[in-house]
């Protein structure tokens, strides 16, 4: 059997990819172990923000480690904001409108004064005048409802171009871009781990079959840190009922080779004292 096409990701604005098909965010999911976040809204759920559908955002750091291993291509949608039309039939501006009667206390209308309805009739109320006004200075918009390519399958000119990917631009984004990417060999799949305070939560395998074990942090080889820091990180992490790493990725080049631009993964995990918890008299012994 051949093997599928890669995957088309959208680049957005903030280094993020959308992906547009239910089949790819399958494959994404279950092959590649890129799980990314829901952010569309259900027709049958407009007003609730608890269950999202596609399209499916990948982070940056997803985004990278896709384009590095050949499993997806990017492009970019057209600029939906680029083709306004303005309204210029040259529509007279609207007349200042009237307050509107007060009611009074009782919450009942303002009784019309004599001859106010056959003034009305005499006016263009509710015809062409009106909606030439309420049109005037107005621009219309046109706002996609589905991905460009989505269709006939074929692709028209216009509808999207390749892009080429930038991030990581900063150290600290390509510390975090080989991190993730040093879990990912190991085997774990991660998501976004800002409920908790830390860079990713790393799970053994798909979470929705398994429960996250490790908070994982990116932090500078040779920054400094504070004990209240460090405690407060084990204690969100250690409350939750998952170990606390914290990571740092250096030059792999220290070793007096040189440096070729590669970087080498470091961990250091706290774990919890069993001994000293409330939990310590389930202990096995």
């Amino acid at each position: 059997a051949e093997d599928p096409p890669p995957v088309r990701v959208q680049v957005t604005d903030g280094d993020k990819g959308l992906v547009w098909t239910a089949d790819e965010y399958y494959r994404l999911r279950t092959v590649h172990r890129l799980i990314g976040a829901m952010v569309g809204g259900l027709p049958g759920f407009r007003q609730q923000d608890q269950v999202h559908g596609l399209p499916l955002q990948l982070s940056p750091e997803e985004v990278t480690l896709a384009v590095s291993r050949g499993w997806v291509t990017l492009y970019e949608a057209p600029d939906p904001l680029a083709d306004v039309t303005a309204d210029e039939g040259g529509a007279p501006p609207a007349k200042e409108a009237r307050r509107p009667p007060q009611a009074n206390r009782k919450g009942w209308g303002v009784k019309p004064k004599p001859g106010q309805g056959a003034k009305k009739a005499r006016g263009d109320a509710g015809g062409d005048g009106d909606v030439a006004r309420m049109l005037a200075n107005t621009s219309f918009v046109t706002v996609p409802l589905r991905e460009p390519d989505e269709g006939d399958g074929e692709r028209e000119e216009g509808d999207g171009r390749t892009v080429q990917w930038t991030y990581p631009r900063t150290g600290t984004q390509r510390a975090r871009c080989a991190v993730f990417a040093d879990l990912h060999d190991r085997g774990l799949t991660m998501t976004t781990g800002i409920k908790f305070g830390a860079d990713f939560l790393a799970y053994p395998g798909d979470p929705m079959a398994y429960h996250a074990g490790f908070c994982v942090r990116v932090v500078p080889d040779d920054a400094h840190m504070r004990c209240q820091h460090l405690s407060g990180w084990a204690r969100t992490a250690h409350g939750a009922r998952k170990n606390l790493v914290l990571a740092s990725a250096v030059a792999a080049g220290n070793d007096g080779d040189g440096d070729d631009g590669r970087l080498r993964v470091e961990y250091l995990t706290v774990m919890p004292d069993v001994e000293q918890s409330s939990n310590a008299r389930y202990r096995k012994v």
